[in-house]
């Protein structure tokens, strides 16, 4: 799994493969732990992933940058949802997900 750099820019077609893989990583995520809520996970994929890659001014390779969005998650239950999202935007490695 690789980092995904499109952005903003990105088309239609674009977003809806990483929508689908992103909901992909969710629901595998929550089969190899035995555990978690693929429900409240898979219903915050598309706004994270709109957040994280058209939305928020975020750079993966600056992650302390002062001018940085920030988001908290207060959905506990989606947590595979957003650990997916930072994986395909280049925050984490795959094996966070349990690959």
């Amino acid at each position: 799994m690789a980092a995904d750099t499109g952005g903003r820019n990105d088309d239609v077609a674009a977003h809806q493969r990483r929508l689908a893989l992103q909901r992909c990583d969710v629901v595998q995520t929550i089969q190899r732990s035995g555990q978690g809520h693929p429900g409240g996970s898979l219903s915050a994929v598309d706004i994270l992933a709109a957040l994280y890659f058209r939305v928020m001014r975020v750079d993966p390779a600056r992650p302390d940058w002062p001018d940085r969005d920030r988001f908290v998650l207060s959905k506990g239950h989606a947590c595979p949802a957003l650990y997916a999202a930072l994986m395909r935007r280049g925050y984490l490695g795959a094996d966070c997900l349990g690959s």
